[in-house]
């Protein structure tokens, strides 16, 4: 069953002394993280009586991760990840948000990846993913997923700014400069990539001296 998702939001970046801007920021979207997204059924299914047992714990789960509710979630839906008959994409992608809330790395990459496994070609997931890499330092992963998630969607400015950041990680600045540039263009109301991208020209002019 393929899902698709509705996306907002940003990942948190740099310590406050390269970019004083970045710490913030961590400390805020890393509770709330990128991921705590609505996620809408492809199917556009009529009748809601048709959706399976795991995707009713997934839409539950949904609701509490938005309320931050990230232990409930775990206990919802724990219980019933290894069970064969689960093909819910959206399950392990809430229970994947949940676990990186809980600061459980290993294990959302591992619900991300099942999620990824059962809708291959869904950009929201990779983006999850993308952003459980780049929390446990994990960068060049995450440029690879990033790359992946905009082969499907190569307007998604989130999935973006996340390659901007693990590029400036890897101290590729130019390719992160691009990136946030990229989103600007996409998004010219992003503040955040506006800062980010000042910050590594500024970074890149430096280096010229």
């Amino acid at each position: 069953m393929r899902i698709t998702f509705l996306t907002k939001g940003r990942l948190p970046g740099e310590g406050q002394k390269s970019f004083p801007y970045f710490f913030s920021l961590a400390l805020s979207l890393l509770v709330l993280g990128f991921c705590l997204f609505p996620i809408i059924s492809s199917a556009q299914k009529s009748d809601r009586a048709e959706l399976s047992f795991f995707d009713r714990l997934a839409e539950e789960a949904t609701l509490l991760n938005k309320r931050g509710k990230f232990d409930e979630v775990v206990s919802l839906l724990e219980s019933h990840k290894g069970n064969s008959k689960n093909d819910s994409a959206l399950f392990f992608n809430e229970l994947g948000i949940a676990y990186r809330n809980k600061n459980k790395l290993d294990e959302s990459i591992q619900a991300y990846r099942k999620a990824l496994s059962l809708d291959p070609e869904n950009p929201v997931v990779m983006k999850n993913l993308a952003d459980a890499f780049f929390l446990k330092k994990e960068y060049a992963q995450a440029v690879e997923m990033c790359q992946k998630a905009l082969k499907s969607n190569p307007r998604f400015h989130q999935v973006r700014s996340t390659l901007g950041l693990a590029y400036y990680r890897l101290e590729r600045y130019p390719e992160a400069l691009e990136e946030f540039e990229t989103v600007l263009k996409l998004n010219p109301q992003d503040e955040h990539a506006r800062n980010f991208r000042e910050a590594i020209r500024k970074k890149l002019q430096n280096q010229k001296k």
